[in-house]
């Protein structure tokens, strides 16, 4: 697909599921495809807090107009029609105001790209000495590592059949994550944070990106609470997230 035609559709809300991994390979593969993105996406940012300030300053005007005003017992009519248009307008830009700042709501997919970092493999390490090496598990944390996430999710789902473990859960769940499968994903690392092992923590932390990714602000917001609450992982990044959420 034409690529300018992907930045528009994705800045349109128009991507299908097909377009969005396009997107998202394009994104790590092509260089002056991320640079496009991001000159588009600053200019998105730039726009939207120009506009704001511009409808702030519009109503800050209007109130200091009609402050101004000061009606006698017997308005003119030419001077209440211009008052009541001033008051009328005001209120219009007052509520316009309100609802964009309302209901535009954040920018989900931006925050989840802001804040995702692919977590890396601190569980199985692979060296030149595991080259005969034909394990399962070996096979797994190579198609993880080299983010090959359809043939991570086989293998991973394959290892919990004989060796069902927080860790292969969890890199279960990223594996979801990389290939947008949002509840999947979601299951697993709820799973993994419920039992409170060594990627609790951490499992809070990409559950609550997940929900961002998902548009499902309260869950988002309550999986961040905790995180923050326990204190071991990107507590301050959480924080932050969690300020533009609210």
């Amino acid at each position: 697909m034409d690529k300018e035609l992907l930045l528009y559709n994705y800045f349109s809300n128009q991507l299908t599921v097909e377009q969005q991994h396009q997107f998202e390979e394009l994104l790590k593969t092509d260089i002056g495809f991320k640079k496009q993105f991001d000159f588009e996406n600053n200019l998105k940012g730039v726009i939207r807090e120009k506009e704001n300030e511009n409808l702030k300053a519009k109503l800050k005007g209007f109130e200091k107009e009609i402050e101004s005003a000061t009606p006698v017992r017997q308005l003119p009519g030419t001077n209440y029609r211009k008052w009541a248009m001033a008051a009328s307008i005001a209120l219009l830009i007052g509520l316009g105001w309100l609802g964009y700042n309302s209901f535009s709501g954040p920018d989900y997919e931006n925050l989840y790209r802001e804040n995702f970092q692919e977590y890396p493999n601190t569980v199985y390490a692979i060296t030149r000495g595991t080259e005969t090496d034909s394990s399962l598990e070996l096979k797994a944390y190579v198609a993880y590592e080299t983010n090959d996430n359809a043939k991570a999710i086989q293998l991973f789902t394959e290892l919990k059949e004989t060796y069902d473990s927080e860790n292969v859960n969890f890199y279960l769940a990223q594996s979801y994550l990389e290939n947008n499968q949002l509840p999947e994903a979601i299951s697993y690392f709820e799973e993994v944070a419920q039992h409170d092992g060594e990627f609790a923590p951490q499992a809070l932390w990409y559950v609550a990106l997940s929900y961002v990714k998902a548009e499902q602000k309260d869950k988002a917001i309550a999986s961040l609470k905790l995180l923050i609450a326990d204190g071991r992982y990107q507590k301050d990044k959480a924080m932050v997230l969690l300020d533009e959420l609210e």
